[in-house]
C-alpha cells in the first residue's frame, strides 16, 4: 500500500487522505491501488461516515502524467498502437476503484481545498457530498490532451448539473471556482479557506447522530433514484422505511427524544 494514501478512524468516522504534496496529490498507479485497498479497509471497519480529502491545501490534481507512473506504460498500447483492449482495461480498472467509493456502506464526503481536477474531481464525484473551501477549483480538462473524463466524470457530472452545463465544462475543459461550482450544483457547501475538512467532520458527526440502519437505508435509496422510475423509486423508499421501522432503532430514538438525551445506537449498527 502506498504511503501517499492514509486511513484514520476516530469516533466512528473514517478519513482517507491523499498525500503527494510535490504534485498536488496527483495519483500514480501505486496511489490508485492504495486508494482501492484503503476504501475497502475503511468499509470493513463499518464507520458511520467516510471523509476523503487531500493534504497540503489540495484535494487531487488528477492523474500523474509523469513517464515514471506505470499507468503510462499500460495506456501506451492504446495511444501508440490504438489497441482498444488496452484502453478499456485501464479505464475499467480505475472505475472499479472509484466504484468502491460509490458503493461505500455509509455516507461519503469529499473535503476539498485547492486543486480538484481530472480524475481527482472524478473521485470527488463518486462521493455522496462535496464540501469545498473558497480556494477550491474544479475542472475536467481531459479533452485538452485528447482524452475523455472516462472514470465516471462524464456521466456523474451530467447527472449532477444537466447535459448543457456538463457539455460546457467537459468540452471546454475550463476551470470553475468553488462559488460557481456551488451555483452549478457540483458541490453542496462552500466554506472558508482551510475549513473544508473541519466542516466535513462536523457534518460526519451529525450523520453519526442518526440511526445506523435508517441512514444506510435512506442512502441506498438516494443512490438508486437516478436510475429508477418514480414508481420504482417509491417502492424502494417504502421498502427502506419498513426495514428502518422494524430495526429496533425507532424505539431507542423515541425514548432518547422524550428523555432529552442522545440516542445510544449500536456500535456496529
Amino acid at each position: 500500500m502506498s504511503d501517499a494514501v492514509s486511513l484514520q478512524l476516530e469516533n466512528g468516522i473514517a478519513r482517507i487522505t491523499l498525500s503527494k504534496p510535490a504534485k498536488r496529490n496527483a495519483l500514480d498507479e501505486a496511489m490508485w491501488t492504495a486508494l482501492g485497498e484503503t476504501v475497502a479497509a475503511a468499509a470493513a471497519q463499518r464507520p458511520r461516515a467516510l471523509i476523503v480529502t487531500g493534504s497540503d491545501g489540495h484535494f487531487a490534481a488528477g492523474m500523474d502524467l509523469s513517464p515514471d507512473n506505470p499507468i503510462q506504460a499500460r495506456v501506451a498500447p492504446a495511444i501508440f498502437q490504438r489497441e482498444t483492449v488496452a484502453a478499456t482495461g485501464v479505464i475499467m480498472w480505475l472505475k472499479g476503484i472509484v466504484a468502491r467509493l460509490a458503493e461505500f456502506p455509509a455516507p461519503t464526503i469529499a473535503a476539498i481545498e485547492g486543486a480538484c481536477a481530472g480524475s481527482g474531481f472524478e473521485i470527488a464525484l463518486h462521493c455522496d457530498i462535496r464540501v469545498a473551501a473558497k480556494t477550491a477549483f474544479f475542472s475536467l480538462p481531459e479533452v485538452r490532451i485528447g482524452m475523455v473524463p472516462d472514470v465516471g466524470g462524464t456521466t456523474r457530472l451530467t447527472r449532477l448539473v444537466g447535459t448543457g452545463r456538463a457539455a460546457r465544462l467537459i468540452a471546454t475543459g475550463e476551470r470553475v471556482t468553488a462559488e460557481e461550482a456551488f451555483a452549478l450544483g457540483m458541490v453542496e457547501r462552500v466554506v472558508e479557506a482551510g475549513h473544508a475538512l473541519s466542516d466535513a467532520e462536523e457534518m460526519a458527526q451529525l450523520i453519526a447522530k442518526g440511526g445506523p440502519t435508517a441512514v444506510r437505508e435512506a442512502l441506498a435509496v438516494i443512490r438508486r433514484v437516478p436510475d429508477l422510475s418514480l414508481a420504482d423509486a417509491y417502492a424502494a423508499e417504502t421498502a427502506a422505511g419498513a426495514v428502518a421501522l422494524t430495526s429496533g432503532e425507532p424505539l431507542e430514538g423515541i425514548q432518547a427524544f422524550f428523555g432529552k438525551r442522545d440516542p445510544r445506537w449500536p456500535e456496529n449498527g
